[in-house]
Protein backbone atom coordinates (compact mmCIF):
# COMPACT_ATOMS: atom_id res chain seq x y z
CA UNK A 1 0.00 0.00 0.00
CA UNK A 2 2.54 2.58 1.13
CA UNK A 3 4.02 2.45 -2.71
CA UNK A 4 0.57 2.31 -4.30
CA UNK A 5 0.34 5.85 -1.86
CA UNK A 6 3.71 7.07 -3.26
CA UNK A 7 3.04 6.42 -6.71
CA UNK A 8 -0.19 8.11 -6.80
CA UNK A 9 1.33 10.60 -5.04
CA UNK A 10 3.85 11.52 -8.09
CA UNK A 11 1.10 11.95 -10.58
CA UNK A 12 0.73 14.71 -8.82
CA UNK A 13 4.05 16.15 -9.73
CA UNK A 14 3.29 18.96 -12.28
CA UNK A 15 6.81 19.38 -13.77
CA UNK A 16 7.36 15.37 -14.84
CA UNK A 17 4.92 16.66 -17.67
CA UNK A 18 5.19 20.36 -17.76
CA UNK A 19 8.42 22.61 -18.34
CA UNK A 20 8.57 25.91 -16.71
CA UNK A 21 10.96 28.67 -16.25
CA UNK A 22 9.25 30.81 -13.22
CA UNK A 23 11.20 34.32 -13.34
CA UNK A 24 9.89 35.79 -9.71
CA UNK A 25 10.83 38.44 -7.21
CA UNK A 26 11.48 37.01 -3.19
CA UNK A 27 10.80 39.22 -0.42
CA UNK A 28 11.62 38.12 2.96
CA UNK A 29 9.88 39.98 6.24
CA UNK A 30 10.45 39.95 9.67
CA UNK A 31 7.37 38.90 11.93
CA UNK A 32 7.02 43.29 12.42
CA UNK A 33 6.93 43.00 8.83
CA UNK A 34 10.64 44.82 8.12
CA UNK A 35 11.77 44.05 4.65
CA UNK A 36 14.76 41.93 5.35
CA UNK A 37 16.40 41.43 2.16
CA UNK A 38 14.56 41.28 -1.68
CA UNK A 39 16.10 40.16 -4.69
CA UNK A 40 14.97 38.39 -8.66
CA UNK A 41 15.22 34.63 -9.04
CA UNK A 42 14.43 31.91 -11.59
CA UNK A 43 13.28 28.61 -10.63
CA UNK A 44 13.18 26.44 -14.48
CA UNK A 45 11.87 22.38 -14.61
CA UNK A 46 12.88 20.42 -17.51
CA UNK A 47 11.37 17.03 -17.97
CA UNK A 48 13.87 14.60 -19.46
CA UNK A 49 12.89 13.34 -23.03
CA UNK A 50 12.27 10.17 -21.68
CA UNK A 51 10.01 12.06 -19.04
CA UNK A 52 11.81 9.58 -16.66
CA UNK A 53 13.25 12.61 -14.58
CA UNK A 54 13.04 16.36 -13.95
CA UNK A 55 15.93 18.58 -13.89
CA UNK A 56 15.43 21.69 -11.35
CA UNK A 57 17.36 24.51 -10.99
CA UNK A 58 17.64 28.17 -9.56
CA UNK A 59 19.51 30.88 -10.46
CA UNK A 60 19.62 34.34 -7.96
CA UNK A 61 20.17 37.68 -9.19
CA UNK A 62 21.41 40.26 -6.56
CA UNK A 63 21.91 43.07 -8.06
CA UNK A 64 24.64 44.91 -6.25
CA UNK A 65 28.31 43.13 -5.44
CA UNK A 66 26.44 39.89 -5.03
CA UNK A 67 25.27 39.89 -8.62
CA UNK A 68 23.83 37.20 -10.33
CA UNK A 69 24.60 33.04 -8.53
CA UNK A 70 23.89 30.29 -10.64
CA UNK A 71 26.18 27.97 -9.46
CA UNK A 72 26.58 26.46 -5.58
CA UNK A 73 24.57 24.03 -3.62
CA UNK A 74 21.57 26.42 -3.70
CA UNK A 75 21.67 26.10 -7.05
CA UNK A 76 21.97 22.82 -8.12
CA UNK A 77 20.95 21.53 -10.85
CA UNK A 78 19.27 18.69 -9.35
CA UNK A 79 17.63 15.78 -11.00
CA UNK A 80 14.42 14.33 -9.39
CA UNK A 81 13.16 11.32 -10.53
CA UNK A 82 10.64 8.62 -9.04
CA UNK A 83 12.95 6.22 -8.20
CA UNK A 84 15.32 7.54 -5.89
CA UNK A 85 13.21 11.04 -4.59
CA UNK A 86 9.67 9.72 -4.24
CA UNK A 87 8.98 7.83 -0.97
CA UNK A 88 6.49 6.94 1.52
CA UNK A 89 6.27 10.67 3.37
CA UNK A 90 6.65 12.68 0.20
CA UNK A 91 8.64 14.17 -2.37
CA UNK A 92 11.70 14.51 -1.49
CA UNK A 93 14.20 17.51 -2.80
CA UNK A 94 18.05 16.34 -3.27
CA UNK A 95 18.88 19.68 -1.16
CA UNK A 96 17.34 18.59 2.18
CA UNK A 97 16.90 15.39 3.83
CA UNK A 98 14.27 16.69 6.63
CA UNK A 99 12.06 18.63 4.04
CA UNK A 100 9.50 16.97 1.77
CA UNK A 101 7.39 18.40 -0.43
CA UNK A 102 3.57 17.34 -0.49
CA UNK A 103 1.35 17.86 -4.22
CA UNK A 104 -2.21 17.90 -4.38
CA UNK A 105 -4.05 16.61 -7.10
CA UNK A 106 -4.65 19.88 -8.73
CA UNK A 107 -2.46 20.65 -11.06
CA UNK A 108 0.58 22.67 -8.87
CA UNK A 109 -0.49 23.37 -5.06
CA UNK A 110 1.64 21.98 -3.04
CA UNK A 111 4.27 22.41 0.71
CA UNK A 112 7.66 21.99 0.94
CA UNK A 113 7.62 21.45 4.64
CA UNK A 114 9.94 19.95 7.01
CA UNK A 115 8.65 16.48 8.19
CA UNK A 116 9.37 16.63 11.91
CA UNK A 117 10.00 19.87 13.98
CA UNK A 118 9.73 19.38 17.96
CA UNK A 119 9.83 22.37 19.95
CA UNK A 120 13.30 23.08 21.25
CA UNK A 121 14.69 20.53 18.66
CA UNK A 122 14.04 21.26 15.34
CA UNK A 123 13.48 24.67 13.98
CA UNK A 124 9.81 24.49 11.09
CA UNK A 125 9.88 26.14 7.85
CA UNK A 126 7.51 25.33 5.37
CA UNK A 127 7.02 26.56 1.65
CA UNK A 128 3.09 27.01 0.76
CA UNK A 129 2.56 27.17 -3.87
CA UNK A 130 -0.30 28.30 -5.44
CA UNK A 131 -1.05 28.57 -8.64
CA UNK A 132 -3.49 30.78 -11.00
CA UNK A 133 -3.68 29.37 -14.26
CA UNK A 134 -0.72 28.76 -16.56
CA UNK A 135 1.68 31.36 -16.42
CA UNK A 136 1.38 32.66 -12.76
CA UNK A 137 2.38 30.95 -9.42
CA UNK A 138 3.43 32.10 -6.00
CA UNK A 139 4.40 30.67 -2.80
CA UNK A 140 4.45 32.19 0.77
CA UNK A 141 7.29 30.91 3.39
CA UNK A 142 7.17 30.36 7.17
CA UNK A 143 9.93 29.94 9.29
CA UNK A 144 10.19 29.27 13.32
CA UNK A 145 13.34 28.67 14.93
CA UNK A 146 13.99 25.65 17.16
CA UNK A 147 13.00 27.76 19.78
CA UNK A 148 9.96 28.04 19.02
CA UNK A 149 9.73 32.10 17.64
CA UNK A 150 8.76 33.01 14.51
CA UNK A 151 11.48 33.83 12.56
CA UNK A 152 10.85 35.40 9.04
CA UNK A 153 7.61 35.25 6.95
CA UNK A 154 8.11 35.66 2.96
CA UNK A 155 6.32 35.56 -0.33
CA UNK A 156 7.61 34.50 -4.30
CA UNK A 157 5.89 35.83 -6.78
CA UNK A 158 6.43 34.24 -9.87
CA UNK A 159 6.01 34.24 -13.75
CA UNK A 160 6.10 31.92 -16.34
CA UNK A 161 6.39 34.19 -19.16
CA UNK A 162 9.57 36.23 -18.88
CA UNK A 163 11.58 38.71 -16.33
CA UNK A 164 9.64 39.98 -13.46
CA UNK A 165 7.26 41.33 -13.10
CA UNK A 166 5.46 41.12 -16.53
CA UNK A 167 1.87 42.33 -16.93
CA UNK A 168 0.63 41.07 -13.94
CA UNK A 169 2.78 41.11 -10.72
CA UNK A 170 3.60 44.29 -8.99
CA UNK A 171 7.66 45.21 -7.85
CA UNK A 172 6.49 46.05 -4.55
CA UNK A 173 8.33 45.19 -1.46
CA UNK A 174 5.96 46.76 1.39
CA UNK A 175 3.96 44.57 3.63
CA UNK A 176 2.12 45.05 6.89
CA UNK A 177 1.19 43.45 9.94
CA UNK A 178 -2.27 42.78 10.89
CA UNK A 179 -4.33 39.81 12.41
CA UNK A 180 -7.54 38.46 11.42
CA UNK A 181 -10.02 41.46 11.35
CA UNK A 182 -7.39 43.49 9.42
CA UNK A 183 -7.31 39.86 6.56
CA UNK A 184 -11.24 40.09 7.33
CA UNK A 185 -11.47 43.91 5.97
CA UNK A 186 -9.05 43.12 3.25
CA UNK A 187 -10.85 40.41 1.93
CA UNK A 188 -14.87 42.40 1.92
CA UNK A 189 -12.47 45.41 0.37
CA UNK A 190 -11.53 43.41 -2.65
CA UNK A 191 -14.97 41.81 -2.70
CA UNK A 192 -13.37 38.06 -2.48
CA UNK A 193 -15.95 35.40 -2.41
CA UNK A 194 -15.20 34.34 1.14
CA UNK A 195 -18.86 33.58 1.09
CA UNK A 196 -18.48 30.61 -1.64
CA UNK A 197 -18.16 26.97 -0.55
CA UNK A 198 -14.50 25.65 -0.91
CA UNK A 199 -13.13 22.46 -3.00
CA UNK A 200 -9.68 20.99 -3.03
CA UNK A 201 -7.92 18.21 -1.77
CA UNK A 202 -5.98 17.19 1.35
CA UNK A 203 -3.16 14.82 1.78
CA UNK A 204 -1.89 13.39 5.40
CA UNK A 205 2.39 12.98 6.08
CA UNK A 206 1.61 9.44 4.45
CA UNK A 207 0.23 10.60 0.85
CA UNK A 208 -3.25 9.61 1.68
CA UNK A 209 -5.76 12.27 -0.47
CA UNK A 210 -9.15 13.03 0.07
CA UNK A 211 -11.10 15.33 -1.94
CA UNK A 212 -12.74 18.12 -0.33
CA UNK A 213 -16.11 20.36 -0.97
CA UNK A 214 -18.40 22.57 0.91
CA UNK A 215 -15.77 23.92 3.18
CA UNK A 216 -16.69 26.73 4.79
CA UNK A 217 -13.81 30.14 4.62
CA UNK A 218 -14.53 30.18 8.17
CA UNK A 219 -12.92 26.51 8.79
CA UNK A 220 -9.65 27.62 7.40
CA UNK A 221 -6.52 28.56 9.07
CA UNK A 222 -6.51 32.10 7.79
CA UNK A 223 -10.10 32.81 8.85
CA UNK A 224 -9.23 31.53 12.72
CA UNK A 225 -6.08 33.98 12.86
CA UNK A 226 -6.06 35.46 16.56
CA UNK A 227 -4.24 38.69 17.53
CA UNK A 228 -2.78 37.90 20.43
CA UNK A 229 -1.10 34.39 18.90
CA UNK A 230 -0.67 34.85 15.01
CA UNK A 231 0.91 37.67 12.93
CA UNK A 232 -1.09 37.88 9.86
CA UNK A 233 0.96 39.99 7.27
CA UNK A 234 -0.46 41.36 3.94
CA UNK A 235 1.95 41.46 0.96
CA UNK A 236 1.89 42.97 -1.91
CA UNK A 237 -0.96 42.18 -5.18
CA UNK A 238 -3.39 40.24 -2.73
CA UNK A 239 -1.27 37.82 -0.33
CA UNK A 240 -1.77 37.62 3.03
CA UNK A 241 0.41 35.32 5.21
CA UNK A 242 -0.59 33.91 8.66
CA UNK A 243 2.22 31.97 11.78
CA UNK A 244 2.09 31.72 15.11
CA UNK A 245 4.32 34.17 17.31
CA UNK A 246 5.31 31.78 19.58
CA UNK A 247 5.33 28.13 19.39
CA UNK A 248 4.67 26.48 22.51
CA UNK A 249 5.71 22.43 23.40
CA UNK A 250 2.42 20.22 23.01
CA UNK A 251 0.18 22.51 21.38
CA UNK A 252 -0.47 21.73 17.62
CA UNK A 253 1.18 24.22 14.63
CA UNK A 254 -0.87 25.94 11.37
CA UNK A 255 1.11 28.07 8.83
CA UNK A 256 -1.10 29.56 6.05
CA UNK A 257 -1.38 31.81 3.20
CA UNK A 258 -4.18 33.14 0.75
CA UNK A 259 -4.46 34.83 -2.41
CA UNK A 260 -6.84 36.40 -4.21
CA UNK A 261 -5.95 37.55 -7.98
CA UNK A 262 -8.53 40.00 -9.92
CA UNK A 263 -10.98 38.90 -11.95
CA UNK A 264 -10.10 38.41 -15.23
CA UNK A 265 -6.00 37.36 -14.96
CA UNK A 266 -5.87 33.67 -15.06
CA UNK A 267 -4.40 34.05 -18.29
CA UNK A 268 -1.92 36.17 -16.90
CA UNK A 269 -2.98 39.73 -17.63
CA UNK A 270 -3.69 42.75 -15.05
CA UNK A 271 -7.01 41.64 -14.57
CA UNK A 272 -9.54 44.12 -13.18
CA UNK A 273 -12.60 43.97 -10.69
CA UNK A 274 -13.49 41.50 -7.99
CA UNK A 275 -11.55 38.42 -7.70
CA UNK A 276 -13.09 35.22 -8.71
CA UNK A 277 -10.95 33.36 -6.49
CA UNK A 278 -9.94 32.95 -3.21
CA UNK A 279 -6.96 30.37 -2.77
CA UNK A 280 -5.68 28.97 0.48
CA UNK A 281 -3.26 26.10 1.21
CA UNK A 282 -2.05 25.49 4.94
CA UNK A 283 0.18 22.38 6.77
CA UNK A 284 -0.04 21.18 10.07
CA UNK A 285 2.13 19.57 12.55
CA UNK A 286 1.18 17.61 15.47
CA UNK A 287 1.73 17.94 19.19
CA UNK A 288 4.80 16.00 18.93
CA UNK A 289 6.15 18.63 15.54
CA UNK A 290 5.41 15.37 13.37
CA UNK A 291 4.08 16.95 9.79
CA UNK A 292 0.09 15.40 9.48
CA UNK A 293 -1.00 17.05 6.40
CA UNK A 294 -1.57 19.84 3.62
CA UNK A 295 -4.77 21.40 2.72
CA UNK A 296 -5.62 23.30 -0.39
CA UNK A 297 -8.80 25.07 -1.11
CA UNK A 298 -10.09 27.55 -3.32
CA UNK A 299 -13.27 29.68 -3.67
CA UNK A 300 -14.99 30.53 -6.31
CA UNK A 301 -17.60 33.10 -7.14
Amino acid sequence: MPADLAAAHYKNFLYATTARRWHALWCRWAPDGALKESFHAERSFTPTEARDAVDMGVIYHYGGEKGTVSEGPRCGPWRITEAEHSAGDGLLHPSSADMTTLMLPASGPSAWCMKRSAVGEQPCAVELFLHHGEHLRMSAGVIHTAAGELMQLSAIREDARGPFPGAFWSGSTEAATSDGAGLAAALASAGAPVGAKGTGHAITADLQQRALSGVEWSATRMANAVAEKDVVLLCPDSIAVVGTRKRAAGERLRSACAWWPPAGSEDGSAGSGAPTHLYTIEATWDEQGALVEVTYLVFKA
